[in-house]
């Protein structure tokens, strides 16, 4: 016998849409497997990868990586230049995954006339696969290059390669949890931007396929520590907190009134003090004039 159904929102489903569910959930049951428990299972090519978040960390600068040019090269080089820098962990040969969140990178790049690469800041794409080789990221460089507008200078996005040994340790240093299917030769991996202050800290993750300009760009001045952006950037950044559920940039209540707060005391303040010091000044002129009356009211 099958059960009517009430959808969440309190709709009665039709005699159709019950049946179908009443197989499901009869057909689950004997299965002995419930739904949620279900829901809750990984598929197990996916066990083992995510993101374990570490900001504040001092990242192993130190680790030697080959260059798009195939010279040696390493994040303390690029740090010692003073910018920002965004790190992506992708590789060359990935199917899917590093090619969504590769284009969708250029495209948020190309709709952020502000900070500009090269000039405010540098990104710096590695590979995970320690087979690759120069050559190959210097293609994969060239694809992306390619498709960046012109107030972007491509040559601040490089691509590496490096030996499993500096691939290990940059990707532990920054949760960076991923692995290999021998099976399909492919790497099961999450996507991420992470980005380093100029000391070489890590001040944000952000998890985007497709990158909003708006979080992009405050992200890269939060990473800058002051030295790139505007006054009025700087004062955005400080009424917003980064909402990793929302993956987003959203306003601070908390801050956004004691803003308001101070724009209304300094408010206050440039009215009265100008009356005050006005009043200050008038009144001794004005009991000298009392002390000093020019017409003689005393009677003969």
């Amino acid at each position: 016998m099958f059960v009517t159904l009430i959808s969440k929102k309190g709709r009665r489903l039709s005699p159709m849409t019950s049946a179908v569910l009443s197989f499901l959930i009869a057909a689950m049951s004997t299965i002995g497997a419930p739904c949620d428990a279900a829901d809750n299972v990984l598929p197990k090519a996916m066990e083992g990868v995510g993101i374990d978040q570490r900001l504040g960390i001092q990242i192993p600068d130190h680790l030697v990586f080959t260059n798009s040019k195939g010279e040696s090269t390493s994040l303390s080089k690029v740090l010692k230049e003073g910018k920002p820098v965004m790190l992506t962990l992708n590789y060359s040969n990935c199917p899917g995954m590093c090619i969504a969140q590769l284009n969708g990178l250029v495209q948020g790049l190309n709709q952020m006339p502000d900070p500009v690469l090269g000039k405010d800041f540098r990104m710096i794409s590695i590979s995970i696969d320690p087979t690759e080789s120069s050559e190959r990221a210097n293609s994969t460089k060239k694809k992306y290059a390619q498709d960046l507008f012109d107030h972007h200078d491509s040559q601040g996005w490089d691509f590496w390669v490096g030996t499993a040994e500096s691939i290990r340790q940059l990707t532990q240093a920054v949760g960076f949890n991923y692995t290999y299917d021998a099976k399909n030769k492919q790497y099961n991996h999450p996507s991420a931007a992470i980005f380093l202050s100029p000391n070489g800290k890590v001040t944000r993750y952000v998890f985007e396929i497709g990158f909003v300009p708006k979080t992009l760009k405050m992200a890269f001045v939060e990473a800058g520590e002051g030295k790139i952006g505007t006054p009025l950037d700087m004062i955005a950044l400080w009424c917003v907190h980064y909402d990793p559920d929302e993956n987003k940039y959203t306003a601070s209540a908390r801050r956004l009134m004691s803003l308001g707060g101070g724009v209304f005391v300094i408010a206050v303040l440039l009215v009265t003090v100008p009356y005050w010091f006005y009043r200050t000044k008038a009144s001794p002129s004005f009991q000298e004039s009392n002390s000093n009356p020019s017409v003689d009211t005393t009677k003969d």
